[in-house]
């Protein structure tokens, strides 16, 4: 045979270019995964920085903050805010604020019963799961009974037509695990789904509605209220509640998250943050805002909302988006394969963007062939990096590591020749 005889198959070159969209598809983007990276405008931009704001007392474990914005630290022994210091001795379930004549209270929620923190024990309060004031009330579920003080006085307990008293409201939903204001009812939050309870001042007239919230294995400590919805995660996923309307969040990184261990969550205005722990164990922060979110490499282990902040190790943490992550920026496109022919070899790459990068490449067999070794490259963003030799596959899969703070990414634009086998 000579090599005049020797017949090449006709390969033809094409340039494609990948413009990533965060979770989800939108138009002209595909759906990438990404882990400290947040959208704006058309390109995204690596955060996950985090500003120190303060150490806090020794035993910190757990953060809690009231509706007038006060800060609690629990430590075991007792809860400080501020330069005060109330011993208890059982953690709080809720701690919780109230303006009264005698001016600002807080209150502490324990499996024993009620604090009125400074002062001691409630008298008559009972213990349950979750608290709230609601309608110059003090209220408090334990099961299926909701408790509720005289009006205008979360001390007085004792029951009359006109002062303090409960109410028994049974469900399919199971026991209530956290109750929640909302636009003029109260939320009460179970097992497997949601009631809403209108109070009128006569409170022989409770009105309770089972609302269409059909959920497994609800989270109590991820549920809160972000503007005009709520949102809370079960083990089946993330959903949002506006109204009466129940639907389920997709497009933010959800498929990763390990639902069943545990969500906590707070929220700052209109945001959602999340302690999230990802399938393959890593734990980060989930941050929802209107229809976008993202996930930060960054540990916490305890939340506090209102402006946000989060524990981790004996130190208070404020988000910095501004400021170089601890772990890097990761962006991962899915396995595509860029066009209908089956045999393809990627000859180059180019990230459009700013920062120094590291790319793993991962390509699926041609047919009959073995399965090709990752390849891994080197570059700055706005510079070709060629592959020598090229990499031969049917499709081929792409994640991005940055490796320096500030970085950026617009699109991805990949070099091929393609062809028949």
């Amino acid at each position: 045979m000579t090599a005049s005889s020797l017949q090449t198959p006709a390969l033809t070159p094409k340039r494609v270019r990948v413009r990533p969209s965060l979770f989800s598809e939108a138009s002209g983007k595909t759906a990438a995964f990404a882990l400290n990276f947040k959208a704006r405008g058309s390109a995204l931009y690596s955060v996950g920085g985090r500003k120190f704001c303060k150490q806090l007392p020794a035993g910190a474990s757990k953060l809690f903050c009231t509706e007038d914005g006060t800060l609690f630290v629990w430590t075991g022994s007792a809860l400080i805010a501020g330069g005060n210091t109330f011993p208890l001795s059982e953690a709080p379930l809720e701690v919780l604020s109230f303006s009264g004549e005698a001016g600002k209270e807080y209150y502490a929620l324990t499996s024993s019963g009620l604090v009125c923190l400074g002062e001691g024990a409630v008298s008559g309060a009972p213990a349950g799961s979750a608290a709230a004031f609601f309608g110059e009330r003090l209220f408090i579920a334990s099961g299926e009974t909701l408790f509720y003080s005289a009006p205008l006085a979360p001390k007085d307990w004792t029951q009359s037509a006109d002062g303090a008293g409960s109410v028994v409201l049974p469900s399919v939903g199971g026991n209530i695990l956290k109750l929640l204001p909302d636009r003029g009812r109260l939320l009460l939050f179970r097992e497997r789904g949601v009631t809403a309870l209108s109070a009128p001042g006569d409170f022989l007239g409770f009105e309770a509605e089972e609302l269409p919230c059909a959920v497994e294995g609800l989270m109590p400590s991820s549920v809160a209220r972000c503007g005009s919805r709520v949102l809370f995660c079960s083990k089946e996923g993330i959903f949002s509640l506006k109204g009466e309307t129940l639907s389920r969040l997709s497009g933010c990184g959800e498929e990763r998250i390990a639902f069943q261990r545990g969500v906590s969550a707070v929220s700052a205005g209109e945001r959602y943050y999340a302690a999230v722990t990802l399938k393959d164990g890593e734990k980060c922060i989930l941050e929802i805002e209107g229809e976008g979110a993202a996930l930060y490499r960054l540990e916490a282990e305890s939340l506090a909302g209102g402006k946000f902040r989060f524990l981790k190790e004996g130190s208070l943490y404020a988000l910095d988006e501004e400021a170089a992550g601890d772990k890097e920026a990761v962006l991962e496109l899915p396995l595509s394969t860029f066009g209908l022919f089956k045999v393809r070899y990627l000859n180059a790459l180019l990230i459009e963007g700013e920062g120094l990068f590291r790319a793993e490449l991962r390509a699926e067999p041609c047919a009959g062939a073995p399965m090709p070794a990752p390849r891994f490259v080197r570059g700055r963003a706005g510079e070709e990096v060629r592959l020598n030799p090229p990499m031969r596959g049917g499709a081929f899969a792409l994640k991005v590591r940055f490796l320096s703070a500030g970085a950026k990414l617009s699109a991805v634009t990949l070099t091929l020749r393609e062809g028949k086998a």
